[in-house]
């Protein structure tokens, strides 16, 4: 039987999901529902297969221990803390993910 990991998010994780989702919900609110269902699904494998993302290579990201894992144009950065999965940021990868890290 695998281990199941909590998952706990920090809540500026909360906001950025928050924000991801008015924003498409702006557009179509049927877009933003779909896009939802799929990150809740991203987090759900996270508890079971936490190492499921790439082990960050920045050095600022890589010395924190930063996990990320791709979600359509949006990147989730986290890290593996004793048995839980800690959601620390939803980001566009369009965006500065480097500066917003800090």
């Amino acid at each position: 039987m695998k281990k199941e990991f909590e998952l706990h998010f920090l809540p500026i994780a909360d906001e950025d999901i928050t924000e991801i989702i008015d924003y498409i919900a702006e557009d179509k609110i049927s877009a933003a529902v779909s896009f939802y269902d799929g990150l809740e699904k991203r987090f759900l494998q996270l508890t079971t297969h936490p190492y499921l993302g790439t082990k960050r290579r920045e050095p600022d990201l890589a010395h924190k221990g930063y996990y990320s894992l791709v979600h359509d144009n949006y990147i989730i950065f986290y890290t593996i803390e004793q048995s839980a999965v800690v959601i620390h940021r939803v980001l566009s990868g369009y965006r500065d993910y480097l500066t917003l890290l800090k």
